[in-house]
């Protein structure tokens, strides 16, 4: 019994399926199966009551109705929704073509009321062109029906009494309630599907940090932006119609990039999608990157690319991100570099000292014992002079660390103040060789560790008065020249002995010296270089042998 009562349970559930859509069609053929199931029960009890002369003829077509709505739901449970569609509605039309034919024709309620049903049911389940199909049958069926009554063949008297018609109505108006709601039913949640499905889409374009597009050739042939979603005009800063106007999507590419873009597009018009990078400016003149992923739309009769789309993503800060990386293993690899030229250096460059003081120490130690006071001084002076190098290179050295770990807080300060203090250090090595400065009337502010870019103008006069050779007339100048990258270019210029060119990079290279013999421990201008670069500037020299040298650096403005 339970087991009975657990299958007809089964039969009354609507069956679910993977897909939405074919379970909402098997949900609607489920209810109007079982609407039909139960239709003839009362019209049997009244049959039986008030017209039993029809019994046996209304008892064929109430089993024949029941036999095909049961072979229809069990096809639907095996998961066969179109096959159930299609025998449902082709086994109650032949039921109501056969009920007509043998009772009042088109005058029976089965031609005026079951035809109307039957095709509701067909456009519910089979859609607009199995509603054509019953239309195009019912109509069918009834000229012929009018054709047999021309032939006697049928008798145009029979009609159903009233209450036969009345209790048929009762029948029939449910059912017909019934596909009204369901369809209505459909329609609804259709509509809440796709309101839904807009309201996602919406919070989507919001949230979204990319957008989508799509191109059509024009009848030019060019592609026109046709369409855009997402977040378009957060990346782009324009509207749609102001973008278009504007030019549209070339019109906005950087000019180095333009080829590039040409290239994707070929690459597209032979049906392959793309995947590049490239520059682009915003409403505001702002470059940017942008990653596009652009695919083809691809017209198998003309067999060309008609369109395409895609989605643009932003990605200015990805590559900011790269670019600095880059940066930052280029600055490392330099500073392993110039860490494997100090090391090397400085255990050069100390060992001499050292060496000296050990040597000497033992002559100390002989004229000590040997009481010779005069080579006794002589030694205890060479050990000193060799421990003072030995500091110098420390003290150095120690300076040159700090460099981008000490530093002061930067302010904006006049260059020619600059200028003027580092030449107020130096007054007394500047009048000693009678040098004499020039310095530029006009110079601009500079942004900037006023003490190191002191040291850095001090270091390149200190240089070039090292270096000034048998000039009668020694002059230095100092001033500014041009922008580079928006920098102004300084420039500190002697007429001294100067260097050859080929030596321009290695100046500034830790301890190099062009003359071993000069005084210094030849890390000055590597001070300089330093100091320069972390401020963001650069540095460079210029000099022809005999004709004096010319150091440029640059500067950030103040801001």
């Amino acid at each position: 019994m339970n087991a009975l009562f657990s299958m007809f349970k089964r039969w009354l559930t609507p069956p679910v399926f993977e897909d939405d859509a074919q379970t909402n069609r098997a949900y609607i053929l489920h209810v109007i199966l079982w609407a039909l199931v139960a239709v003839p029960v009362p019209y049997l009890i009244y049959s039986f009551f008030k017209t039993p002369e029809q019994m046996g003829r209304v008892l064929a077509q109430s089993l024949f109705g029941e036999a095909a709505n049961i072979i229809a739901l069990y096809i639907l449970r095996r998961g066969q929704v179109q096959a159930a569609s299609i025998l449902q509605a082709g086994l109650f039309w032949l039921f109501l073509t056969v009920t007509s034919f043998t009772g009042g024709g088109v005058q029976s309620e089965a031609y005026l009321l079951g035809y109307s049903i039957v095709i509701v049911i067909a456009g519910i389940l089979l859609g607009g062109r199995g509603a054509s199909i019953f239309t195009a049958l019912s109509l069918a069926s009834g000229a012929l029906m009018m054709f047999a009554y021309s032939q006697g063949r049928l008798s145009p008297e029979f009609k159903s009494s009233a209450s036969t018609t009345w209790i048929v109505s009762l029948l029939f108006f449910p059912v017909v309630a019934i596909l009204q709601h369901l369809a209505s039913g459909t329609l609804r949640s259709a509509l809440r599907r796709a309101r839904r499905s807009e309201e996602r889409y919406r919070l989507i374009s919001r949230v979204s940090s990319d957008y989508v597009f799509s191109s059509r050739e024009d009848a030019h042939g060019i592609l026109q932006l046709e369409w855009v979603a997402g977040a378009f005009e957060t990346i782009t800063g324009y509207t749609y119609e102001e973008y278009v106007a504007n030019g549209g999507w070339r019109a906005h590419i950087h000019p180095d990039d333009l080829a590039k873009d040409l290239a994707d597009t070929n690459t597209i018009k032979t049906n392959q999608p793309v995947v590049t990078e490239i520059r682009f400016r915003r409403k505001d003149r702002s470059l940017r990157w942008a990653r596009v992923y652009a695919h083809p739309v691809w017209d198998e009769a003309a067999r060309r690319v008609t369109g395409i789309v895609g989605a643009v993503q932003d990605i200015t800060e990805q590559k900011q991100i790269e670019a600095d990386r880059e940066s930052l293993i280029r600055e490392l690899e330099a500073k392993n570099a110039e860490l494997e030229r100090f090391t090397y250096t400085v255990s050069h460059d100390l060992k001499s000292p050292i060496i000296t003081i050990k040597g000497f120490l033992g002559y100390v130690e002989k004229d000590a014992r040997e009481g010779n006071l005069d080579m006794l001084a002589s030694s205890i002076q060479r050990v000193n002079k060799a421990a003072d190098k030995m500091q110098e290179l420390l003290n150095d050295l120690l300076e040159l660390s700090r460099i981008g770990r000490l530093m002061n807080p930067p302010s904006d300060v006049p260059f020619g103040q600059i200028v003027r203090e580092a030449l107020e250090m130096l007054h007394g090595a500047l009048d000693a060789k009678r040098v004499r400065v020039k310095i530029q009337e006009v110079l601009p502010s500079v942004r900037g560790d006023r003490v190191r870019l002191t040291e850095v103008v001090q270091n390149l006069v200190e240089n070039a008065v090292k270096f000034m050779g048998d000039q009668p007339a020694p002059m230095i100048q100092i001033g500014a020249q041009g922008l580079e990258n928006g920098k102004p270019i300084f420039f500190v210029r002697d007429n001294g002995q100067g260097f050859d060119p080929q030596f321009a990079e290695r100046i500034f290279g830790l301890f190099n010296k062009l003359d071993p013999h000069s005084e210094g421990t030849g890390i000055g201008l590597t001070l300089v270089k330093r100091i320069v670069e972390f401020h963001g500037g650069r540095i460079w020299a210029e000099s022809t042998p005999g004709q004096g040298a010319a150091f440029y650096f640059t500067l950030p403005i103040t801001s």
